[in-house]
């Protein structure tokens, strides 16, 4: 299995933003935050990869993408 660097990682996030609704559309009873963490799970799955340090230098990464959503939530209400 192949490793996925930070830039990596970081596109991989991005990706499940762009991709959001097609993500949050198939959640079922998770939430919102945890269907976009493991979309990001599934596309590091998918790639063959993981990450090349601790998921702990990653969570930066992850943290920013879920407040992306909340913010998002909090400016549609």
């Amino acid at each position: 299995m192949s490793t996925i660097s930070a830039e990596q990682f970081g596109q991989i996030c991005d990706d499940v933003w762009r991709d959001r609704t097609a993500v949050l559309s198939r959640r079922g009873i998770l939430s919102v935050e945890d269907a976009l963490v493991r979309a990001v799970y599934w596309r590091i799955r998918k790639a063959g990869g993981e990450p090349d340090r601790s998921i702990e230098h990653y969570s930066s990464l992850l943290d920013k993408l879920v407040q992306r959503c909340r913010d998002e939530a909090a400016r549609s209400c």
